[in-house]
């Protein structure tokens, strides 16, 4: 009888040491760069076992580095572990002891010459980011800057005058290091310029961003800059000299130096030479004369500008960082404009005059940062400040004549004072709860401006006066306050996140000069929502998410902008800020990706031509349409024929219709568009590498105008000599000279007109750029806020 009992109790230890095997739980970690202390965002975690052959498992980080692990039996499992970016890592986990931070080590292998052989991809998609590995990657080897490298991108263009557009109609914020960069649109491109490929470890593309980000930021790039491992002095010096019909230089230094505590930086750069603009247009008039106008605008630059930081690591969880600088630009500006009209036959002529408009265009700017990163208790918090101060002041003489004879017409002075203040701060703190992660935070920005544009004419007595017609005084003051909650969790291989936003706007417009007082007060939600599912290397994803675009302060300003004499452009004081809901839905494996995007803007700021049939002015006058429908299919694949060729193509779809009302008609074209860019590099013998990089623009156009397709050829040429330090790369921009922006109007029997902008874009640029010292630090740039970019200010 006793055999029993004890059979029995023998059965039920059994059965319990089996449910103990046999339980699973939830194991987590979390990424941080060994340098930095940052998180790792969208990394990807091999798990696997030597005691189970099932368990076999792909995840990926989350954007703040966490990668939670569910239903996993207890017990040893190893794991692999790759970011872009990093060396790989390796190590052990026991199920039963938590890991509450993994480091990994910068990869700097290629900053110290070494050379590294393990192919890369060329793209991933991690999320609602496109990782380009920019470091290593064959394909950048010829380029010459971050601009040369947005241009292979997929869904990133880039216009003659530098304008980067994301999708085909979204403006980026350029942030570096997951940090916003406070510059101007013209300090931001000058800064592009400066940076080469081996200064850039990748290149995120966030096309929906969720709500933590500014409301007005559509799409995001953010610049991951390289790291090294040594303490002491680092410096890089770069010489650029480009050609075409003028010669154009740019001077670049960058010292970094770093002590245990302290990292110091110091970035210069002095640009001189000529650039070219050219404007045209040709519009049949309502006497039936057939006017044509051309400007040609050479623009002379002596400009300078520097920074200098510093970033104290009081300890492995608190950072200061404060920077300092200064964007001088100071140009000559001869733009020489002909207005010339004949009669309907073209044989007799009725209008010949020229025009020369001799500026002195000059900005001044300073700016300050403070940046605060630390962790508190079990709180992530980042602390930003931005103060910016941005002074505009241009000189112009413009005079009239007749080109038989030289009689002068007219003769005008201006005289420009622009002065921009923006202060900005904001907080954003995180923690984990919930199973996932939440994230909060605030924002407040004021921002001042002041415009007072003075015209002078010269009257029949020889005598300047006041213009009263064309003089302007203009005021804007702009107050947001901002607050943000998202929520983000994994679980398995899906993970998923939803967050809403705030924005409070209030604003005054004053133009003193028409005594009108415009005030604007609203409130805007704006919600996101992000959904990815992993398996293998295979990766699903839908978003969407709701922004808000501003109106810029030159888009507010009801003064004249001239193109030419008869051709300006006025901003508007009354327009209200659009709102565009978008979706996203995507699917990738390994180097084909396939994306969908679509939605609606509405009340879109627009602007649209009024032709005086008496005075023959054509004037281009601001306002919002009712609404948009946009669309947008790509498709992406890079691959690799040979060991020495590489391949990456990107086709992309559009669609867009515009609800436009114009003169007692509302036109409503749905409107179809394609553009294919691609890129081809070549591997040479003795170290060199070669470049074709293409795109062809089909015809497409908005509501009013149509636009012709174009197409551009570049290619380049690149060599590292002394175990890297030394780079020289030469590039042909633009080979054919066919870059030209060409506008028709739709409706003629309205306004027969056509009009042309060619920004000189072909080229040939030598680069030479030199390397020396070590340093632990990775140079860090100022922090960009929303508000800056929508000053206006492009010269």
């Amino acid at each position: 009888m006793k055999i029993i009992p004890f059979f029995t109790l023998s059965i039920i230890a059994l059965f319990c040491q089996s449910n103990s095997l046999a339980q699973s739980v939830t194991w987590s970690g979390r990424l941080f760069d060994a340098l930095t202390r940052q998180p790792i965002p969208f990394a990807t975690i091999h798990l696997s076992s030597k005691s189970n052959m099932l368990t076999n498992q792909i995840f990926t980080a989350d954007s703040i580095g966490r990668f939670p692990i569910t239903n996993l039996p207890e017990g040893i499992y190893q794991l692999q572990i790759t970011a872009v970016g990093y060396l790989n890592r390796s190590i052990e986990i026991n199920t039963g002891k938590a890991i509450d931070s993994i480091f990994l080590a910068p990869d700097n292998r290629l900053l110290e010459g070494v050379t590294v052989t393990s192919e890369r991809p060329i793209f991933q998609r991690k999320g609602d980011k496109l990782v380009m590995p920019v470091s290593g990657n064959q394909l950048f080897k010829t380029s010459a800057s971050a601009l040369d490298i947005f241009r292979k991108i997929p869904g990133i263009s880039v216009g003659g005058d530098g304008t980067i557009l994301v999708e085909g109609r979204n403006s980026p914020g350029i942030f570096i290091d997951g940090k916003p960069i406070p510059m101007s649109a013209e300090e931001i491109q000058n800064y592009l310029s400066t940076l080469n490929p081996e200064m850039i470890a990748s290149i995120e593309l966030i096309t929906n961003p969720p709500a933590r980000y500014d409301g007005e930021f559509k799409a995001i790039i953010d610049i991951k800059l390289k790291r090294d491992l040594n303490l002491g002095l680092k410096g890089n010096i770069t010489g650029t000299v480009q050609r075409n019909q003028y010669t154009y230089a740019e001077q670049n230094l960058l010292l970094t130096y770093k002590t245990k505590k302290i990292a110091y930086t110091l970035r210069g750069n002095y640009a001189t030479g000529k650039k070219i603009y050219r404007y045209r247009a040709r519009q049949h008039l309502s006497d039936k004369t057939i006017l044509s106008t051309r400007t040609y605008t050479p623009n002379s630059n002596n400009n300078f500008n520097y920074q200098f930081g510093a970033d104290y690591s009081i300890s492995k969880n608190h950072q200061v960082e404060l920077q300092v600088r200064q964007f001088m630009v100071d140009r000559e500006q001869r733009s020489r404009n002909t207005l010339f009209a004949t009669d309907p036959t073209e044989t007799q002529i009725v209008l010949n005059t020229h025009t020369v408009n001799a500026a002195t265009p000059k900005q001044n700017n300073y700016g300050a940062n403070l940046n605060y990163s630390g962790v508190l208790g079990k709180t992530a918090l980042q602390f930003l400040a931005t103060w910016l101060d941005i002074r505009n002041r241009q000189q112009e003489d413009i005079q009239s004549r007749q080109t038989a004879g030289s009689q002068l017409i007219s003769h005008w002075t201006t005289l420009l004072k622009n002065n921009i203040t923006i202060r900005t701060a904001q907080a954003d703190l995180s923690q984990e709860a919930f199973d996932g992660r939440i994230s909060w935070g605030g924002k407040f920005a004021f921002t001042t401006t002041k415009n007072d544009l003075r015209y002078d004419t010269l009257n029949s007595s020889g005598y300047f006066v006041l213009d009263a017609g064309r003089s302007n005084n203009f005021t804007y003051d702009e107050y947001i306050s901002a607050a943000y909650l998202q929520y983000e969790r994994t679980q398995n291989n899906l993970t998923y996140s939803a967050s809403i936003r705030g924005e409070q706007t209030n604003s005054t417009a004053n133009s003193i000069t028409n005594r009108q007082i415009t005030k604007r007060s609203y409130l805007n939600l704006l919600p996101s929502l992000s959904i990815t599912y992993t398996k293998d290397q295979q990766q699903y994803h839908f978003s969407f998410t709701r922004r808000i675009t501003r109106p810029t302060f030159t888009q507010l300003n009801p003064f004249r902008f001239y193109l030419s004499p008869l051709n300006y452009h006025v901003g508007n004081p009354l327009l209200q800020p659009s709102k565009t809901s978008s979706f996203n839905i995507g699917y990738s494996y390994k180097t084909f990706s396939a994306r969908i995007s679509g939605g609606k803007e509405t009340d879109p700021l627009n602007r649209y031509p009024e032709y005086n049939d008496t005075t023959h002015v054509l004037e281009y006058l601001g306002r919002n349409l009712p609404y948009n429908h946009f669309g947008n299919a790509e498709l992406s694949y890079a691959f690799s024929p040979t060991k020495w060729w590489k391949l990456n193509h990107t086709l992309n779809i559009f669609y867009k219709k515009e609800l436009t009302p114009y003169h007692d008609k509302t036109f409503a074209i749905g409107i179809w568009e394609y553009m294919i860019n691609g890129s081809q590099v070549f591997s040479l013998p003795r170290s060199f590498n070669f470049d074709l990089t293409y795109k062809y623009q089909s015809k497409g156009g908005n509501g009013l105008y149509r636009y012709k397709s174009y197409f551009f050829i570049d290619m380049g040429l690149q060599k590292t000599w002394i175990n890297g330090r030394l780079n020289t790369r030469i590039n042909y921009y633009d080979i054919f000279n066919d870059f030209e922006v060409y506008y028709i109007f739709r409706e003629k029997q309205i306004i027969n007109n056509e009009l042309a902008h060619w920004f000189g874009t072909s080229r040939v640029a030598v680069s030479i750029s030199y390397s020396f010292g070590k340093s632990t630090y990775k140079s860090k740039q100022g922090r960009r806020v929303e508000e800056e970019g929508r000053t206006g200010l492009q010269q």
